[in-house]
């Protein structure tokens, strides 16, 4: 007998949205349900993604070690990606945290829910949303994975720092090539000139350096400043958990001290040692510049160990 049944599901925002609905094969009346917010990107409800090609179901096989441990898992495309309707070009980041909170709708009105123990589990760019998600709609949790503290700005920086860290340490003619190529005052000048155009922007795109760019989603992530995500983690009436690995080199875990200095008692941080941006175990040198060639070599391997205990042993903790 499986241990997980699943169902195919149609989730009414203000577009459809497609996605799969993971439950435990056990005769309990209701479960506690987790929502997986996806990070940024084109990867769908299991963590693939079409462009570039890259198939590591990173978010079905959390799903399904979730429901594994007793939570009904509801994973789902974000619109315009997968089987869900909408147009990439023109989502905004309010968009998407709508989105969220259509998918806790669902869940609440979902006959095996708990409706009291709803989580928000958030991965890279999903932190940022459930985050803001549970000011307004508040939920029984939040779980942050890689992104924690943040908002949309201070990541691009962070790895702007790192990609200039890096071409500084590489040798041969690549690395001189690099140097001459990329310098340090004109990626900080053009970064500047994106944040002013953008949040001074209006429609729903934008040319920026001749390339049409999602305005609206640019500008709403960075209009929602850093003070704005750390008053929402402080006023959060839910115990929370944030997660980061120290070789992730798309969110930085010093960023999780922020949170232990809410000084909240129902707040946990853990910085996983070897952990990526993909929550995979990665203990070579932290690197930006192979970071895809990185990505697919690590594609099949398995969520980081650590997480999943981390994940139990909370989650068993405050809701089972």
């Amino acid at each position: 007998m499986n241990s997980i049944i699943e169902e195919l599901v149609s989730i009414k925002s203000d577009v459809i949205l497609k996605g799969t609905l993971a439950l435990p094969n056990t005769d309990l009346d209701q479960y506690p349900a987790i929502v997986i917010i996806n990070g940024s990107g084109s990867a769908d409800r299991d963590g693939n993604m079409k462009k570039p090609a890259l198939v590591t179901n990173l978010y079905k096989e959390l799903a399904h070690f979730l429901t594994n441990l007793g939570f009904i898992t509801l994973r789902y495309d974000k619109r315009s990606v997968g089987e869900s309707e909408g147009d990439p070009i023109r989502i905004g980041m309010l968009d998407l945290a709508n989105d969220v909170n259509s998918t806790i709708s669902f869940l609440k009105q979902h006959s095996k829910v708990n409706s009291e123990k709803i989580i928000l589990l958030g991965h890279s760019e999903g932190c940022i949303l459930a985050t803001k998600v549970n000011e307004t709609t508040p939920v029984s949790g939040l779980v942050l994975i890689g992104g924690a503290a943040t908002n949309l700005k201070e990541p691009m920086m962070y790895q702007n720092r790192q990609t200039l860290e890096e071409i500084k340490r590489l040798k041969g003619i690549k690395g001189k090539l690099l140097r001459f190529l990329v310098k340090e005052h004109k990626i900080v000048k053009q970064s500047e000139e994106l944040f002013i155009k953008m949040e001074g922007s209006e429609g729903d795109t934008i040319r920026f350096k001749l390339k049409k760019m999602p305005a609206k989603w640019f500008r709403e992530h960075f209009l929602y400043r850093l003070e704005n995500v750390l008053d929402a983690l402080r006023q959060a009436n839910c115990p929370i958990l944030a997660i980061t690995g120290d070789k992730d080199v798309q969110a930085n875990s010093e960023d999780l001290k922020r949170v232990d200095d809410l000084g909240k008692l129902d707040a946990k941080t853990v910085v996983i040692k070897n952990m990526d941006h993909m929550l995979k175990e990665y203990k070579g040198e932290k690197t930006i510049l192979n970071l895809m060639k990185q990505y697919k070599k690590e594609a099949t391997a398995p969520i980081h160990i650590q997480l999943k205990a981390e994940l139990r042993d909370w989650l068993i903790e405050q809701y089972l």
